[in-house]
């Protein structure tokens, strides 16, 4: 079966260009036009697609589905031979799901960077601002010793642990789960 049978399709019809480009992506790998290299060109063409629709003008930058191919690729084989098996709709919903995971991504980083310059005026100098950037350094949920903190800056122990309660105040870090270990949650 041809999924690309046009005989019962209606030309009249607007398709969002995220699904444009999720075809476009496809219809590269079943003509398969090269010995090599047509995953890379599949990729190239969906993206072409999407940066030449203004419809998608205010998004093209910010997403990029290859990292979200990668951490899925069975799911991502599997439904692109559905799709050459005449059933595109795997395909189409995985390639959108991709799509929401990398602007999910984009829209998690945006808020730490926010969030992160807010703390930043709000601690000024000294010790809790030089902790601050040292957690800024680490991912999300993160896990970190009090340890760094006593290795890293010349400080007391008591001036750390006023300023680890402060961070903690602010929602920067969370205790873990033994005694003096801490988890970054600055956007979670």
């Amino acid at each position: 079966m041809n999924p690309y049978e046009t005989s019962n399709v209606n030309f009249e019809k607007k398709v969002h260009p995220l699904i444009i480009s999720g075809v476009t992506h496809h219809l590269i790998g079943y003509i398969h036009p090269f010995p090599d290299g047509n995953g890379r060109t599949a990729r190239a063409f969906s993206t072409l697609v999407g940066l030449i629709h203004n419809d998608l003008a205010t998004i093209k930058d910010a997403f990029s589905v290859e990292e979200f191919f990668d951490k899925r690729i069975e799911d991502y084989y599997d439904t692109l031979m559905a799709a050459t098996q005449g059933n595109l709709k795997p395909f189409i919903v995985f390639y959108l799901e991709c799509v929401n995971a990398s602007l999910t991504k984009v829209l998690k980083e945006l808020q730490r960077y926010d969030r992160i310059k807010h703390i930043r005026e709000l601690l000024g100098r000294g010790h809790a601002k030089t902790m601050f950037e040292l957690i800024c350094r680490m991912d999300d949920g993160e896990r970190f010793h009090r340890q760094l903190f006593d290795d890293t800056l010349e400080a007391s122990p008591s001036s750390i642990a006023k300023n680890i309660a402060k961070l903690r105040d602010l929602s920067v870090i969370k205790p873990g789960d033994g005694r003096g270990e801490y988890i970054v949650c600055i956007v979670d």
